[in-house]
């Protein structure tokens, strides 16, 4: 910043060019404290306000059900504000006709069918109801029983009747189990640790360390599946990839450190048979990405992580990074 001459001049012009000289680097000035204040607001946002974007319909894990409820008492008033026009929707829908019935009648008995007046009552129609009712999961033990043959005549040995072949050897989890398993824990999110105090419930010990190992055989039985999928995922002309963070509990790393699970999709245009393959890595380098889409000369749609970016040409920036650029310029 010009500092102020101890003497003004005399001259007119010289005085007005001064003047004008100033005034520029006031503007100036006021530029870069408006940029500065753009930069503080956007930094207190990002550090004590929301740290991403949130979708209108995203709930929170604690008060689901009262974020359900505020909805839809506003969707109440929403129909009460139009019912003088427009007639109100019923409340509740039926439900599925692919759910098996099970119809029980309420009739009155013979000495009850007859009339104050003396005459026989007749059937007049049908009043219907309908009740939801859930079977909790039945448990129940399969015994095998391999019968044997000898022959008294030769006496050459014993042959034992063969029985399917089991998903893992000497253990006695079956099919059906693993797949409970397995659905409660990866589609509905339920931790091993839970399951082990459900089955401890129904008085099965299962621990913990039971089931996990059950989890790497099953995961041992999928990978050809996994493989032919990675195989077929490399061949499409589009594909996602993102990744996030996870915790993993002793892996020989400090508790607090992060660890990374992939995931790479084959795009939207796959609608019919799309493929969907998550792969673990302990860290967030883009050579994991380079190392697993090798072979791969598609577009490849992921954010704007500049490690994942530079080992591929043909790497397109998800419209929701742009999308997020725009929002915070509009906030500063």
């Amino acid at each position: 910043m010009k500092s102020l001459p101890e003497t003004l001049p005399d001259e007119t012009n010289a005085l007005q060019k001064m003047v004008l000289d100033y005034q520029s680097t006031v503007d100036q000035l006021q530029e870069k404290l408006k940029w500065y204040e753009e930069q503080f607001c956007l930094f207190q946002h990002q550090r004590f306000g929301a740290s991403s974007e949130k979708c209108p319909d995203q709930m929170e894990l604690f008060n689901e059900a009262e974020s359900i409820l505020d909805s839809l008492k506003q969707d109440d008033s929403d129909l009460e504000e139009t019912i003088s026009y427009q007639r109100k929707k019923p409340g509740r829908k039926p439900l599925s006709k692919h759910i098996p019935r099970e119809v029980v009648r309420y009739e009155l008995p013979e000495a009850e069918r007859v009339c104050e007046c003396g005459h026989a009552l007749h059937e007049a129609g049908e009043d219907k109801s309908e009740q939801l009712e859930i079977i909790p999961a039945q448990i129940k033990v399969i015994e095998h029983v391999q019968v044997k043959y000898g022959c008294r005549a030769c006496e050459i040995g014993i042959i034992s009747a063969p029985k399917p072949a089991q998903p893992i050897p000497r253990s006695f989890a079956s099919a059906s189990l693993l797949a409970y398993i397995i659905v409660a824990k990866f589609m509905d999110s339920l931790p091993l640790y839970r399951q082990e105090t459900i089955f401890k419930r129904l008085s099965i010990d299962l621990s913990r360390a039971t089931l996990s190992n059950w989890m790497l055989k099953v995961a041992e039985l999928l990978m050809p599946f996994y493989d032919r999928l990675h195989e077929l995922l490399i061949l499409q002309k589009i594909l996602q990839a993102d990744e996030t963070t996870l915790n993993v509990i002793q892996d020989g790393r400090e508790t607090k450190s992060k660890s990374y699970m992939w995931l790479y999709h084959s795009g939207g245009h796959e609608s019919e048979h799309p493929i969907v393959l998550y792969e673990y890595q302990a860290t967030r380098a883009g050579a994991h990405a380079a190392n697993f889409l090798q072979g791969f000369s598609g577009h490849l749609q992921m954010d704007g992580y500049a490690g994942t970016m530079r080992w591929h040409q043909m790497t397109v920036s998800s419209s929701a990074v742009w999308r997020m650029r725009v929002v915070n310029s509009m906030k500063r």
